[in-house]
């Protein structure tokens, strides 16, 4: 959209997205690129193949990789998470918040150095309408909101199968 000195071009984040940020809502999308501060190793963990039909545990694992401790600025009495699925053809096909309210109380979560936080579910293999969904690798990724960007994850591929 606009240059920045020295020629390089600057990419400005869509208006869904920095409305969603402005307005504490999560925006349903699966983005490559991972944002967290350094210090922090952020992952989703899921089996790498599940049969369909079968429950799918989902673990997301937040790490200190510093030195020192992190204050985390994280929402919710129990913190807020959302882990979202989308399937083969890139669309949204479940998330964990889908239609949840949560609550907008701030908390400081300290994190020692080396310390990990995980935060656990499970996906039943339906669609937030409800449906069952079919065989196919499908993009796990999960979302951590703070009081500043959400934190993501790179994404993660799951295969479900008939076998």
């Amino acid at each position: 959209m606009g240059a920045s000195r020295g020629g390089a071009r600057r990419r400005w984040p869509g208006l869904a997205t920095v409305l969603g940020c402005c307005l504490g809502v999560l925006v349903p999308t699966v983005t490559a690129t991972p944002q967290r501060p350094t210090s922090l190793r952020f992952v989703v963990v899921t089996p790498r193949s599940v049969r369909l039909g079968k429950p799918v545990p989902m673990t997301l694992r937040l790490t200190n990789a510093s030195k020192r401790k992190v204050d985390l600025y994280v929402l919710g009495r129990s913190i807020t998470f959302d882990i979202i699925v989308a399937g083969p053809d890139g669309r949204v096909v479940w998330r964990r918040l889908e239609g949840a309210s949560s609550q907008q109380i701030l908390q400081v979560k300290t994190l020692a150095s080396g310390e990990t936080l995980e935060l656990k579910d499970v996906w039943t293999q339906r669609t937030n309408a409800g449906g069952t969904v079919s065989p196919g690798v499908y993009t796990v990724q999960g979302v951590l909101p703070t009081d500043a960007a959400p934190l993501q994850t790179p994404p993660v591929r799951l295969r479900i199968t008939r076998d």
